[in-house]
């Protein structure tokens, strides 16, 4: 494209001379010359505002030339602000995702047994590291000086207190307290002899059927109160286990004492799952498990974990509430997603596009919109000789 722009200013040059040589003779000559001149001027012109947007014309440093290199960094800033601003906005974002079941597309992707399969092996993979990472000594030396002093500060007994506090609000302690009492009723009468047993024990000097009946009737008394307690909600014993329950929650709080034993349950924990060697034990055992049957070809866990994926899937495939559920999840993580980082897209492009050589990007623009840009060059000297004639045929008009 270069070497024809070149060429059609070559010819243009070449009409030139003797349509002024030979004027003289043959005066339609004059139009000609008034195409040949209007068409190099135009060729020309158009090759200068071309190459002066990539680089100085002719290496002269004229003002206002290599435009796209000396403002690279503000092509930039206003490319990344107009992208972010126009085009990678939380609506236009959402607006596109919409018309994709994304949802539907994981969960047909999740069921195809083979993506299953490939699924269930990254994540299988995994396992036996993760059971070790306790055991690793730079794991242990980074949780020692950095998670440890950090939980170690924590306000344990007010953390407790707040959530005996949310869930005394929300009447999860009654749930938990009627199970207690269906639990220990249960265990009463599976070890109603144990407890005869050990009676008997502790009474030497009373006959057996004294114990036995001492111990039944006393059994019969604590079930029938818990039966009690479980079928009247608004029990004696339940106020008392409520009352109890928060005075205990405000202890953990203001009580010195309570606040101690707290933090040292805590430290023992921490101290506990940082150096036990029975939990090491039973890491190490189930990783080495875990590894022997993920080295095997059809391994127990793959086949499982492939299993419950397909399932998984497959059960969401079902379930069209499910998955619109999951599409809108999705869409309301992707527009907080683009409202709270749609600005350092912005800055990304900038900082990109200014990390590039100058001369670089003139390069590759110039490169891309090449033909173009040569077409114009084109146009200027057929549109300039155009000009030209029409320009000659007035003056002639006007004379």
């Amino acid at each position: 494209m270069q070497r024809l722009t070149l060429a059609l200013l070559g010819l243009s040059l070449i009409l030139l001379i003797p349509s002024v040589r030979y004027q003289s003779t043959w005066a339609w000559l004059r139009w000609v010359q008034a195409f040949a001149e209007a068409s190099a001027i135009g060729a020309m012109a158009d090759w200068y505002a071309v190459v002066a947007l990539f680089r100085r014309p002719l290496g002269l440093p004229i003002p206002h030339t290599a435009i796209i290199p000396q403002n690279k960094n503000s092509i930039g800033q206003s490319l990344g602000e107009f992208v972010a601003r126009h085009l990678l906005t939380p609506d236009n974002i959402i607006g596109k995702l919409k018309r994709y079941d994304t949802a539907g597309q994981l969960g047909r992707w999740f069921a195809t047994p083979a993506n299953a399969a490939s699924l269930a092996r990254s994540l299988t993979g995994f396992l036996p590291a993760l059971l070790r990472a306790p055991d690793d000594a730079d794991l242990r030396r980074f949780f020692q000086n950095a998670v440890v002093p950090q939980l170690l500060e924590l306000d344990a007994a007010r953390i407790a207190r707040k959530l005996m506090t949310l869930a005394i609000d929300g009447g999860l302690h009654r749930a938990a307290f009627e199970r207690g009492l269906t639990a220990l009723e249960g265990w009463l009468n599976a070890n109603e002899d144990l407890i005869k047993a050990k009676f008997a024990q502790a009474s030497k000097y009373t006959p057996d059927f004294l114990d036995s009946y001492i111990v039944r009737k006393f059994l019969q008394g604590v079930r029938a109160l818990m039966q009690d307690v479980i079928s009247d909600p608004l029990h004696p014993l339940r106020a008392q286990f409520d009352a109890g329950l928060r005075d205990w929650a405000d202890e953990l709080d203001s009580s010195p004492e309570h606040r101690a034993a707290v933090q040292a349950w805590l430290r023992g924990m921490v101290e506990r799952f940082a150096g036990d060697a029975d939990l090491q034990r039973l890491r190490e055992t189930l990783a080495a498990s875990a590894q022997a049957d993920l080295s095997k070809p059809d391994s127990h866990l793959r086949r499982s974990a492939a299993a419950l994926i397909v399932a998984l899937a497959e059960g969401a495939l079902r379930d069209r509430v499910m998955l619109e559920r999951l599409n809108g999840a999705w869409l309301r993580l992707a527009r907080a997603i683009a409202i709270r980082h749609g600005g350092q897209v912005s800055v990304l492009i900038a900082d990109v596009v200014k990390s590039w050589d100058a001369d670089e990007v003139g390069r590759k623009i110039e490169l891309e919109i090449g033909t173009d840009l040569q077409f114009i060059r084109i146009n200027g000297a057929l549109v300039g000789g155009t000009v030209g004639v029409v320009l000659h045929a007035c003056t002639l008009l006007l004379r």
